[in-house]
Formats: C-alpha cells, structure tokens, sequence
C-alpha cells in the first residue's frame, strides 16, 4: 500500500506526464502549420487596416490622427503593428520558437485591437480565446505562455486601469478586477482544452516517430512537388544526411537513382517518383542510390502513393540496404559451386568406388561360378578316366554303365551352370520347372556325384569323411527341377566337408512331413556361432577367407525358395550344423516328366558344319555321320560362304561365335545371296534368345550348347520342312 504522503507526490507525476513536452512537432507539419498561422496573421493586419474606411472613419493626414480612435490612419497604424508581427514570424532564418512568438503577439494584438475598436463587447474578447486555440498547433510552450502573459496583462493592468477601454458596461467598470477574473477563468478553460488536445497530438506524433525511428528500413516521405516531408534516421543515415535537413529538399538533390550498370536512370523513367504519376505504387529490386558523399549504396525499395479522401498528395519510399544480401547470395552462390564441385568428386570417388564393387563382385560370381562348373567337372573326369582305363581292369560292365550315367549326368548339371550365367544378363522367373522330382533318385547321384572330389579333399588332409544317406525309396516326388536340387545338395554336402577339416560324417536324409518333405543335410563339424549363423545366407559373406565365395548358402537359400520351400539352420559351436529344408510334394502321383521319344534319324543330308572350335567341330561331326549323314566342314564363316557358294548343301549348321565372319553375318550373307540354304545356328544361350525372340535373320533354328543326338535331329527335321513348305 502506498503511503498518505506518497500520494500526492504520485498525483504530481501523473500531472507532470500529462503536460505536453513541446517541440516535437516535424519539420514538414511545423512548416505547413507556420504557413497557417502566418496567413492568418498577415490576414487580421489587413483586415483590421480595412477597418476604418469600412466603418466608416475619418480620414485625416496628421500625426495626430495615428493616436485617435476613430480615424483611418489609427486603424491602419494598428493593422501595421500586426503586420510586423506577421513579418517578423516569416523571416526564414529565424528559429520555430522566434517565429511561434512572432506569431502568438501578432494575433493577440490582433485581438486587442478588435476588442478596442469594438467598443469592448464581450463577443470580441472571445477572438482571444480562439487565438490561443490556434497557438496551441505550434506545440511550443514558450510563445504559448507569452501569449497568456499577454492575455493577463491587456485584461489584468489596462481592463483594470483603463476598463473603458477593454468593456462595455457598467458593471464590468465598477469591478474590474471581478470581470477579469471571470476572463481569466475563460481563458484558463481555452488553455486547459488546447493543452489537452496538445498531449493528444503529441502523442500520436511521438507514436508515429517512434515506429519511424525504430524501423530497420530506410522511410521517407515525398510530396508532389518531389521535395522530401520527412525521413526517419535509418534512411537519413542510409542517404549520408542530416534528417532535419532532408525535409523540404527536392529528392534529386539528395540522391541519384541508377541502374545496376551504375548508369543513371532518365527522369522520365524514374521509378522513385513513378507513383506521382499514375497512383501506382512499386515494388523494385537491385537499384542503386548515389548518395551525397557520392558514395554508392544497392537498395530493394517500395514506393508506395499517399491517398487523402480520393486524392494523391505525395508518396511514401521505403528502402533497405541490400548489399548484405547481395554478399549472402554471392556466397550462397560460391558455397553452391563448392558444393557442386565437392559431389562432384564424390559422384567420382562413388563410381569408382562402385566399379571397383562391381568387379569385385564379378569376380566373386565368377569365382563361385567356376567353384560350381568345377564341381561338376570333377566327376566327368573322374570316371572317364576309369573308363579310359578300363583295359587296366579298372572298370567293367555294369560299372562301365554306371560310369557313362554318372558323366552324362554331371554334364546336364555343367550345362545348368552355364545356363546360370544368362540369369545375369536376363530376368529369371522365381519358379523352378514344374515337374515331380524323385528325391532319393537325385540324393544317390548327388552323393555319387561328389564321392571323388570330397573323398579326395578328406584323404589329403588325412581325414576321415563318411556320407551316409537316410532316404527311403517310397519318398513321393517334390515339385522342381531335378538339376537345381542337385546343385542345392552339392553345395550343401561340400559346405559341410569344409566343416570338418579334421575328418567327421555327414548324413542326408528325408522324410515325409504332411504336405511337404522334410531334407535334411547334417554334419559333425565345428558349427558356426549364433553371429554367423544370422548372416550365412548373405551373399558373399564367408569366413572362409580367401578360400570362400559365400555365395554357396545364398545359392541354396535361392533355389529354395524358387521351389517354394523354406530353409532353417541349426548350428552350435563344437555340435555341428544341421540345414532343413522343406519341399512341397507333388500334388497328384509322380508321373515321370514327360520326355520327348526319341527322334529317330530322318532322311541322309548333305550338310556343311561350320565350326571354329576343333573338339565340338569333331563331336557334332561324328553325331551327323552316326545318322547317315555327309558332311563337310569349314573352321571360320568366311570359309563356309565360300563353300555354300561352291556346293550344294541340303543344311548349313553353324556356330554363332567365331573369327573373321561370325553366324550373323554368315546367315544374313547366304540370305542376301538369295541361295536358299536353311541354316541351324548352334549357341550357348539358345534358350535365352528364344526366349526374347532374337532369332537372327536367315537362321530357320536356333540350337542350345551342348548339343545333344536327339535335339540335333529335331533341329535338322525342323529346319528342312521349313524349306520345303517354302519351295511347295
């Protein structure tokens, strides 16, 4: 609670904050109110040297006549001593306050005199109370107060002396004193409402000042005539000039407007001013203002017209320094170029680094390509050896045939890796072939199969390995391609020989297991840990060194699921692994896959092979005669044109592949010459370029390698019908 005492202390400041400060009015409102008050003073020195013909008074030339009432030469003596009050106010060297107090003496003598010529009527003695009214616009205490002194003193000293002079009535010349009271009292409530209405405007101007002042950007007022109304600090501090000393000056003296090629821009189409023009504000970017020390300054500005009550009276310029953005963008800009420079070198550094992944990549399929292809080479050489041997006694009868079995077999599983090689250059459907699989039949040539390479592996470690397989005969058929399963075993048979470098057992076995089957491949080895087992199936992960592909578990995990199965591994440290792998069961009995009969022989031809490559040159050669066919043969294309030219020939069979003219070019050629020879083009990718329809021009068939006697004869009957329904 405040104190008793603090009160009236507290009412004091209140008062004192409700004063008007004086002199805070700008310079263009100052000037514009001057010219008022000044023509309403020159206006009373007129009208009051008028007064005395108008009314009426006489005219008499005499130095006596300037000190009489109710002569001209009086009336016009006391409309001088305005007019030099007026005067004195217009004098444009002189400070607000001289030319305000000018002005306040001007107009309270002009209010003395008409209250004298009057007669003293009270309506006359009001015009003191509307002077003051409008002193008050000049909001300057000191001509303010002068002019009340000058109201006490005319009613106080000459309204008490000389009452006649300053009223009109009886009452007022008995009790001066109490008349002027009552006058002060009006006098008091005129002072009281204008200081009020004074605080009022001061404070709006204060406010309007204050968001001047506080604003960042430059803000300047222009009226029509082009000169400056008014400019708040930042832009007289942007512009290299005094703010007092902007107002009223014409605004190509205080700046020049250039372009950005620091030419400058013609008064006809200048942008600053363009809203004096047509009323339309605008909006500009990257200008430049010469300032007076002539120094250059890059401005975003708006220039914004000024509407009184349908009326353009001047516009309104607010700029802003921009050079910092101008710095911002050229580094923005700079930053960008590093930037553009630096991922540059990354997308460098990246592509390379991608290249180097990529061969590496490559390397590892090819690496794991050629571990698989020599797999399946292992067991060809191995029991043609035998056979070769077989006048040794290593080999005979029964084992003889069982021998060829296992060759042509391991063939078609070579074949199946070559075929791999068009998965990279192809898209490869998810689903294997769709035939029933005779599980156990494909177990036993598997282990079979890599019985010579794994017995061989463990003997030279001096390890003892054993397979050991567990697959009942009445097992029903899977769903698949027997070739991929076998693949799949043999990955998974040599995955666990490298398990066990000290010698172990491994066991297959397989058992029915509601609508599917159960295969599982066991070993005894040191087994993997839980790490290792999460990341197994990841391609190329190994922990074989040097020595492993990892691409052998990814291979098994990607043909089972190619036939729909699922895959688990079960492994501990120092318990060994076991892989399960579940198949589905063929849905109806297992027929045998359907198999084409074989061909039989068809009618002798004359054929000509056209083969680079010696050893397929002799196998496809011996596989024509074996069916009664002549043949002849060329090493190159350019030699077998020159031959299908030179002879007749029933059938031209060619390799596609080979130096100096290739099977393209060979097959277009003997098109070209109109011979009308049917041609059979032999391939390694046959399959892949049937299936995109990428027959070469003038070839009848295409021909997958490795050949084999039945698809040989197909192809030839093939491609002779085709020539005879062409020539029907």
């Amino acid at each position: 609670m405040p104190s008793v005492a603090s009160r009236p202390l507290a009412l004091l400041r209140w008062a004192w904050a409700c004063v008007p400060s004086g002199g805070s009015l700008p310079e263009n409102v100052w000037r514009g109110r001057r010219r008022f008050l000044v023509g309403l003073t020159w206006f009373h020195a007129g009208a009051i040297a008028l007064a005395g013909p108008v009314l009426g008074y006489r005219w008499e030339l005499s130095l006596a006549a300037f000190g009489r009432s109710g002569y001209v030469l009086h009336t016009v003596a006391e409309g001088l001593i305005v007019a030099v009050f007026a005067a004195l106010a217009s004098w444009p060297r002189a400070g607000r306050t001289f030319q305000a107090t000018a002005i306040g003496f001007g107009l309270m003598s002009a209010s003395a005199v008409l209250v004298h010529l009057s007669g003293g009527y009270i309506e006359a003695h009001f015009h003191f109370f509307v002077m003051l009214a409008f002193l008050a616009l000049c909001q300057d205490w000191i001509p303010y107060l002068l002019a009340v002194a000058y109201v006490a003193v005319h009613h106080g000293v000459v309204g008490v002396l000389w009452p006649d002079e300053v009223y009109n009535h009886q009452a007022a010349f008995d009790a001066p004193w109490t008349w002027a009271g009552i006058h002060a009292g009006f006098v008091l409530a005129s002072c009281v409402g204008s200081v009020i209405a004074w605080r009022f405007n001061e404070r709006a101007f204060a406010q309007t000042a204050m968001i001047l002042e506080a604003a960042g950007d430059g803000i300047f007022g222009v009226d029509l005539d082009g000169r400056i109304t008014f400019a708040n600090p930042a832009a007289a501090r942007r512009l290299g000039a005094d703010a007092r000393r902007l107002v009223g000056m014409p605004v190509g003296r205080i700046l020049r407007h250039l372009k950005v090629d620091g030419t400058v821009i013609p008064a006809e189409d200048e942008l600053v001013l363009a809203p004096l023009r047509d009323g339309a504000a605008r909006d500009v970017t990257d200008h430049v203002f010469a300032r007076l020390d002539g120094s250059y300054l890059p401005v975003d500005y708006v220039s914004t017209p000024v509407m009184e009550r349908g009326q353009l009276t001047g516009l309104v310029v607010s700029f802003k320094d921009s050079t910092e953005r101008h710095r911002t963008e050229a580094e923005l800009q700079r930053s960008h170029r590093q930037l553009q420079a630096t991922l540059e070198e990354l997308q460098t550094t990246q592509r390379q680094m991608l290249l180097q992944e990529r061969l590496r990549t490559v390397g590892q399929m090819a690496s794991g390509i050629a571990h698989d292809f020599n797999n399946t080479l292992s067991p060809i050489v191995a029991f043609s050896e035998l056979l070769l041997r077989r006048g040794a006694g290593a080999a005979s009868g029964e084992t003889a045939d069982r021998y060829l079995d296992l060759i042509h077999t391991a063939a078609q599983d070579a074949a199946a890796v070559v075929r791999r090689l068009g998965d990279l250059y192809r898209e490869r459907p998810d689903d294997a072939a769709q035939w029933p699989v005779n599980l156990p039949r494909c177990v036993a040539h598997t282990v079979a199969l890599t019985q010579p390479r794994w017995r061989s592996q463990a003997q030279g470690s001096g390890a003892t390995i054993e397979v050991d397989t567990d697959v009942p005969e009445t097992l029903p058929s899977v769903v698949g391609d027997e070739a991929e399963l076998r693949e799949l075993l043999t990955n998974l048979i040599f995955n666990a020989v490298d398990a066990m470098p000290t010698g172990g057992a491994i066991t297959v076995r397989a058992r029915p297991e509601g609508d599917s089957v159960r295969l599982e491949v066991a070993d005894t080895g040191t087994g993997m840990p839980e790490e290792v087992r999460q990341r197994c199936l990841e391609p190329f992960y190994s922990t074989k060194g040097q020595h492993g592909t990892g691409l052998g578990l990814p291979l098994v995990h990607a043909i089972t699921e190619r036939h729909r199965g699922t895959l688990a591994i079960e492994s501990a440290p120092g318990r060994g692994t076991t892989v399960v792998i579940r198949l589905p069961v063929h849905a109806a009995p297992a027929p045998a896959p359907p198999e084409p009969p074989p061909a039989a022989p068809g009618r002798p031809l004359r054929v000509l092979l056209v083969e680079d490559e010696l050893p397929v040159r002799t196998a496809v050669t011996h596989q024509l005669l074996a069916d009664g066919h002549t043949v002849e043969t060329a090493g190159d294309g350019r030699e077998g044109l020159e031959k299908v030219q030179a002879s007749w020939f029933d059938v031209v069979v060619t390799d596609r592949a080979m130096p100096v003219m290739n099977g393209d070019e060979l097959a277009a050629e003997v098109a070209r010459l109109g011979l009308d020879r049917p041609i059979v083009m032999l391939t390694g990718f046959g399959d892949l370029m049937a299936a995109r329809r990428q027959k070469p021009s003038g070839v009848a068939v295409l021909l997958s390698k490795p050949v084999t006697l039945d698809a040989l004869r197909q192809a030839l009957a093939l491609a002779t019908a085709e020539t005879l329904s062409r020539t029907a």
